[in-house]
């Protein structure tokens, strides 16, 4: 009797009673009633994981960040996938405070990033009281993807993230979803667009993806600019990775991902993203503080720089030739985007705290639609920030990112460990490469860039608690504690 209650026999009972169940409630209720109840246990799983590792609410919001585009081009539904994003951090910051508060360190988001989110996120609080503001759902919407998620995803990662693991168990998330969009860019690039990237096209998007009869490639990101930025971060850290104490085969990795990278970046035709590696490149030979390497990064870079802006070779190339035009100063475009910033300068001259959130572009064009700001298109998200918030709240934001940049430069010059060094200027460059861009698209607030350079950017802060103890390593290997306190390391 007792090998009839084994447990196959139990996991096939449940089975076929979770099929009986489904398959009456279809008959019955419909398919939305059924697919309700299948999801159910897979519900109660989440749940279960989520209490015992409050990392997987990270884990969550990261992964969902790349497919959200797919969700919204292949799945017909009115349902708001982005809002999961927000119930799952602050369900972690919930499971952290019942389950997990003695053994978490929550000190460890007491720092200046997060002070400094905070007060911006204060300010766009106060943004509600705007009195040129129109709608408190514009705010709400719009409020989220500037200062909502940086802190509250920013914080968590200050607090769970202090282990070495969690860099590469997160890095390879993050390069394994890169690869996957240069699969698809190739795909789209040598096979064409499905009926799905087709209808999506057909419904505006051709506007701006379809030039010249040239499609600017997209993968599977929301759009160009985001998808050539995002390749454009992944390439110059690969290029930067490759130089570090790593394997032959694991340096070898990072030169092909970001030779691959930089063709994807070129394929999106985005010549704002130029900016990325070019930025990144920069920066890193600074940080470097080698004179012989900056001297030979530099020629490259200059000669990069007159290939592009003082010969006309490879024109015949479209990639090469559109990203050419970006340092054209006669194009219509640049020409355009000047105009339209001196239009907003007139505009803001007696509104010092902007026109309120949500008011420029698709927002107000929804919400506020006839008004002078839903009719502006910002080409960039500083031009975004200064006509939502006033001068005021872009010198804020704009000075936030930059103390952020420099004192991680500061940190990554006292790690006395090649690795550390490596992989935090691998960081800081992406990241400098992505605040150049936002001048000319919103790619910090757009997914997937946003959640991995705002989770990548708290490695170079937290890189100091790597080790057991949360000690420095000095190079005299004389450690030297950090203010008396124990990495968290749970």
């Amino acid at each position: 009797m007792g090998r009839l209650f084994t447990s196959d026999l139990i996991k096939y009972v449940i089975s076929a009673l979770m099929a009986a169940v489904t398959g009456y409630l279809m008959v019955t209720k419909g398919l939305i009633v059924a697919g309700a109840a299948v999801a159910i246990p897979f519900m109660i799983i989440f749940f279960v994981i989520f209490f015992r590792f409050p990392k997987f609410g990270i884990y969550f919001v990261l992964i969902m960040s790349f497919i959200l585009p797919i969700l919204g081009r292949y799945v017909p539904s009115s349902f708001p996938f982005g809002l999961t994003i927000d119930i799952v951090l602050v369900f972690t910051y919930v499971v952290l405070a019942l389950k997990h508060w003695k053994k978490v360190d929550f000190s460890l988001a007491a720092n200046e990033v997060v002070l400094l989110m905070a007060i911006w996120m204060a300010y766009i609080i106060l943004q509600i009281f705007n009195p040129q503001a129109y709608s408190f759902a514009a705010w709400f919407y719009s409020m989220r993807g500037v200062a909502l998620y940086q802190l509250l995803l920013v914080g968590l990662c200050f607090i769970l993230f202090t282990d070495r693991k969690d860099w590469f168990q997160f890095f390879n998330i993050w390069l394994g979803m890169s690869v996957f969009a240069i699969l698809w860019a190739m795909k789209q690039k040598f096979f064409g667009v499905d009926s799905y990237e087709q209808r999506w096209l057909d419904e505006g998007a051709a506007v701006t993806h379809v030039l010249f009869g040239k499609l600017r490639i997209f993968s599977y990101y929301f759009d160009a600019g985001t998808f050539g930025a995002a390749m454009g971060q992944i390439s110059i850290m690969s290029f930067i990775l490759c130089l570090g104490p790593w394997s032959m085969g694991r340096r070898i990795f990072y030169v092909v991902l970001g030779l691959f990278s930089f063709y994807a970046l070129m394929l999106s035709g985005t010549r704002g993203a130029l900016a990325v590696p070019g930025i990144g490149g920069i920066l890193y030979l600074i940080m470097t503080r080698n004179f012989r390497m900056l001297s030979i990064g530099g020629a490259i870079l200059l000669s990069a720089f007159i290939f592009l802006k003082y010969t006309t070779i490879g024109n015949a190339n479209y990639d090469i030739n559109r990203l050419r035009t970006a340092l054209d100063p006669k194009d219509a475009s640049l020409n355009t985007r000047l105009r339209n910033r001196a239009r907003l300068t007139e505009y803001l001259r007696d509104k010092p705290f902007g026109g309120g959130m949500g008011t420029v572009g698709s927002w107000g064009q929804r919400f506020s639609p006839g008004t002078w700001l839903a009719n502006f298109e910002p080409d960039g998200l500083y031009t975004r920030i200064r006509a939502e918030t006033g001068l005021i709240g872009r010198i804020f934001y704009v000075g936030m990112w930059i103390f952020i940049l420099v004192r991680g430069v500061m940190f990554m010059w006292r790690f006395p460990d090649m690795e550390r060094r490596n992989i935090s200027m691998a960081i800081l460059a992406g990241y400098a490469g992505i605040l150049m861009a936002n001048y000319g698209n919103s790619v910090l607030t757009q997914f997937p860039v946003s959640i991995t350079t705002f989770i990548a950017i708290v490695f170079v802060y937290n890189m100091r608690y790597w080790n057991e103890e949360g000690w420095y390593e000095l190079p005299d290997n004389k450690p030297t504690p950090r203010g008396g306190r124990k990495a968290n390391t749970k």
